[in-house]
């Protein structure tokens, strides 16, 4: 008896080693990775009939439990089909543990056709995408120029059987971006026959009109088997002018209107203008905005002065007439359009005595359409600016012509090419006796992006229209030089041949790559302790990442831009090594015992070189349906390659918000506006980055209710910190803080309270702001910083209920509900711990109930994002007259107001006519709730976005499958 457990101590004493100083890992793999039965079917019918133990997203070790230490939300192929979803970034965009990431239509957007996943609110970067348990390439071009990214836009639907979510820490298991969670995308594995998809449908408003064919077919013999799937799909842009209410600046809400817009109206963006010495407009000739139709309409610019808190109404400042853009954002896209074409092939081969071959072939194909700019003249730097003008016999102190669609001869809309494969194969099997399962893949994922779009010639089109310099003169003693309008070409439409004498397209091109060899082994029995036998997983990694930006080697000058005149070029490589291992060890009948360990070592240009992650947790079953739970890890996030190896950029800016110059002006909305001086832009990206580090803690219960079959209940608290966070500080961002370090107020009036004035992040932004004697901004340095922290918690709560009848079909109910107690965050150490969960939504909830019959079935989907803080919540409310006193000021009355919580209802209806024939007809949004717009709200995209709100309103879908033999 003594050496008994003198043996089962030294198991156990080498089995922690072997977690915590050997540190291996786990990949997620899908239910069908287990080890194949051995050849000898007669040995097989032998053993005893047991449950099947499958692998779940947050472990590498099979088990029978569907509930393990750490939550995981399941969303199955057929659900996200009854709740009315068509890709795969919709369904996951609609999870209460999802923020809101950067949304395509976003002017500047260098990620148009992509959709990313923000989890926990940590950002796009900081979770883990896996299909099949294992990872894709980054999308190649990054988001908000500076971050890396996967792509959940273009995941075929048509093949996905589940989803798996993991929404907290993962290091030790799946090494870096695993902070917030992951995402296991398991595709079919089996399907006998073929299947027949075809759906279409669209917005009910217009736009967004969406087609898709969609074939997904599957054959086997006695020793292999192939699933394959063809899916073709279309979906509409939907743009400005097809919801009217949102395509002007004008409709911006009442509150952002100041005293001049409520005496004459929106100053709105200008189409055709020139300025004179003086700073007022040149009138154009007659009837000179007419001729473009509804592109352009007359504007008389005039001012008022104030007094206090009094408008002048007779001190009026008259500044000219020009030719405005009553419709600003008419030909801007809301939601981009798309056509896929998707291919992808999977299939196993018995080899026999235990060994297995797979593979899988995977090829997408998406063309993506957008537009948020047409080309346009601007006095950009590199430009003639301040000029005699011999044809109206003035001095021209700025200009604007803005191109229109039916000057181009089209909209100019920018179209995303990309190309996706994913190549596999692998060999798997089992060793001595069957204990040990073993899986050795070798992969290649590889994404292309073509992007083509119209650019800009700005010398061209300045050449176009004032044609050569015709010497200089003098004018109040100062010497300028000479030009002559073209009246005829600058203020009448110009024809499509005369654009293409001086206009230009371009391409961008991005490559992102990934080559993996993975080396899996698991077994539920690796030796047994005195509660039971003790898992074991391990993996081993060796991966190779890279990516290349190559925009339109013509650069970005006056000759040529593109439409957001930046220009970014930059690549690299990255290898990594990683090793791990995960131990599942039953302390009692009750309680086991879970710890994980994992070491990645990197190369690449950064300071990351090896980091070192571990993970414990317990789960406890006092009885039979209720499970308590808890975990603990350590979490890390390499820097991101974008970050890396960005070369450094310079760009000309003169359309901007300078928050220094508008604070001392009283300027309270501080729009961004075209400048007579412009400044140079430097960005650059960050060798010396290091790991981000961090942790995560998860507690919390699974209770089948006694004495109601079918309902279950779980909760869990959870916590998630990352120090030495990556920040990228961008221009406006260096802007913003640079005025409150320097004057400590926002440019709404309210105190600025993000960093101490005189803390080094105060001292550093103030000296990367280069300003003239006069005040103007003449350069701007931005870039990535290793330094912030980052703390977020809340409180998950899941509902399920099932109730099978005997005559009355299938009932189930299950309802998801998130609770974010926290966002604590800081840039540096200097600053402040500030608390601004109220930047975010604080709750979410999502609820499906169905009921399935014999040949009827229904679905009700609805969703809620809480309410969150409106525009220029804290700030004084705007008096009657449109002036905006301060803070502190007798008639300031502090403004509480709130955005509603944004609640859509969706459901479906499906019959099935036969084994092989069912339709399915549903609508999203049933209660066609759209965007409104706040009181204060005034820019692009004016509806909150932060709680999901969108312009789609109501969109029906109808869909028929149909089952060949």
């Amino acid at each position: 008896m003594h050496h008994v457990i003198r043996f089962r101590r030294k198991a156990l004493t080498g089995a922690l080693a072997l977690a915590l100083f050997l540190p291996l890992g786990a990949l997620a793999q899908d239910a069908a990775s287990t080890a194949p039965a051995p050849a000898d079917s007669g040995k097989a019918q032998k053993k005893p009939v047991t449950l099947q133990k499958v692998v779940v997203t947050g472990s590498l070790i099979p088990r029978v439990e569907v509930e393990g230490p750490a939550p995981v939300v399941t969303i199955t192929g057929e659900q996200l089909k009854r709740e009315g979803f068509t890709t795969v970034y919709e369904v996951m965009n609609s999870i209460t543990q999802t923020g809101v990431a950067q949304t395509p239509p976003s002017w500047g957007s260098s990620s148009v056709n992509a959709r990313q996943l923000n989890l926990r609110n940590l950002g796009s970067g900081r979770s883990l995408l896996l299909i099949d348990g294992h990872r894709v390439s980054d999308y190649p071009q990054s988001s908000g120029a500076s971050t890396n990214f996967q792509n959940y836009n273009n995941i075929p639907t048509g093949m996905i059987d589940h989803i798996e979510i993991l929404a907290t820490g993962a290091s030790s298991l799946y090494g870096s971006d695993a902070v917030a969670g992951v995402v296991n995308i398991i595709l079919k594995k089996h399907y006998e026959g073929d299947d027949v998809q075809f759906s279409l449908g669209g917005a009910t408003h217009g736009g967004r009109e969406y087609g898709d064919l969609n074939l997904v077919g599957g054959r086997s013999g006695d020793r292999w088997h192939v699933v394959y799937n063809l899916e073709k799909s279309h979906r509409d842009a939907l743009w400005g002018r097809d919801r009217p209410y949102t395509d002007s600046e004008a409709d911006a809400g009442y509150g952002a209107y100041d005293y001049n817009a409520r005496l004459f109206g929106w100053n709105t963006y200008p189409g055709l203008a020139l300025t004179n010495a003086d700073g007022n407009y040149i009138a154009p000739p007659a009837n000179s905005c007419g001729q473009f139709g509804n592109n352009f309409a007359l504007r008389h610019s005039q001012t008022v002065s104030t007094t206090g808190h009094t408008v002048n109404t007779n001190d009026v400042t008259d500044h000219g007439y020009y030719c405005t853009q009553p419709d600003l954002f008419a030909n801007w896209v809301l939601t981009p359009g798309s056509d896929n074409t998707d291919a992808y092939v999977a299939g196993d081969y018995d080899l026999g005595g235990g060994l297995q071959l797979y593979g899988s072939a995977g090829l997408w194909k998406t063309v993506g359409t957008s537009n948020t700019e047409l080309p346009f003249l601007y006095p950009m730097g590199g430009l003639p600016n301040g000029f005699y003008d011999r044809t109206s016999g003035q001095v021209i102190s700025n200009y604007f012509r803005q191109l229109t669609p039916q000057e181009l001869g089209s909209y100019g809309n920018t179209h995303d090419r990309e190309q996706n494969w994913d190549l596999r194969a692998g060999l798997r099997g089992s060793f001595m006796d069957d204990r040990f399962n073993w899986d050795f893949m070798l992969g290649q994922n590889k994404y292309i992006v073509h992007e083509y779009y119209a650019g800009l010639n700005e010398q061209g089109m300045f050449d176009f229209f004032f044609g050569p310099q015709q010497g200089t003169t003098t004018v109040n003693g100062e010497t300028l030089p000479v030009y002559a309008l073209n009246s005829q070409r600058f203020w009448n439409p110009i024809t499509p041949a005369q654009y293409q004498s001086f206009g230009v397209s371009g391409e961008n091109t991005a490559v992102s790559e990934l080559d993996q060899a993975t080396l899996n082994v698991n077994t539920d029995e690796l030796f047994n302790l005195w509660a039971g036998p003790v898992g074991f997983g391990a993996v081993l990694e060796a991966v190779h990442q890279s990516f290349q930006l190559s925009p339109d080697p013509r650069g970005n000058d006056t000759h040529f831009g593109d439409p957001f005149q930046d220009y970014i070029t930059g690549g690299g490589t990255r290898n990594r090594i990683s090793l791990g291992s995960e131990l599942r060890m039953p302390l009692t009948s009750q309680v086991t015992w879970t710890m994980s360990g994992r070491l990645d070592k990197y190369r690449d240009a950064s300071a990351a070189d090896v980091a070192r992650t571990w993970g414990s947790s317990l789960e406890w079953r006092p009885y039979e349906g209720l499970l308590l739970r808890g975990g603990y890890g350590t979490n890390f996030h390499a820097p991101d390659m974008q970050y890396i190896y960005k070369n450094p950029s310079v760009s000309q800016v003169g359309i901007y918000s300078d928050y220094y110059q508008c604070i001392q002006a009283g300027d309270r909305t501080c729009n961004a506006t075209q400048h007579s001086t412009y400044f140079q832009s430097y960005l650059a990206g960050g060798p010396t980055l290091n790991n981000e580090t961090g942790h995560s803690w998860t507690y919390g219960f699974v209770w089948q209710i006694p004495g109601v079959q079918g309902l279950s209940v779980s909760a869990d608290y959870w916590h998630i910190g990352i120090d030495n966070g990556i920040v990228n500080i961008s221009q406006d961002d260096v802007l913003k803080d640079e005025a409150g370090c320097r004057t400590g107020l926002n440019v709404d009036g309210s105190p600025y309270i993000a960093h101490a004035q005189g803390s080094s992040y105060c001292r550093s932004v103030i000296a990367n702001v280069k300003r003239d004697a006069n005040g103007n901004i003449t350069a701007v340095y931005s870039g990535p910083i290793n330094e912030s922290q980052l703390y977020v918690s809340g409180i998950d709560a899941s509902l399920v209920y099932t109730k099978p009848t005997e005559h009355w079909g299938n009932f189930s109910l299950s309802i998801d509900y998130t609770d974010n107690l926290s966002y604590k965050e800081r840039r540096l150490q200097s600053d402040p711990l500030e608390n601004t969960r109220y930047d975010r939504v604080a709750s979410r909830v999502r609820g499906t109930a169905s009921w399935q019959g014999d040949r009827w079935s229904v679905t009700v989907y609805g969703e809620r994002a809480g309410s969150i803080r409106a525009n220029n919540f804290n700030g004084c409310e705007v008096l009657d007259n449109g002036i905006k006193p301060d803070l502190g000021d007798p008639d300031c009355v502090v403004y509480k107001g709130r955005i509603k919580p944004w609640i859509v209802w969706s459901g479906s209806v499906g019959y099935r006519f036969s084994d092989k024939a069912n339709l399915r007809f549903g609508v999203t949004n049933i209660f066609d709730n759209k965007g409104e717009i706040p009181y204060y709200a005034g820019g692009f995209e004016f509806i909150p976005t932060l709680q999901g709100a969108n312009y789609n309103g109501r969109e029906v879908l109808a869909t028929i499958n149909y089952k060949l033999d």
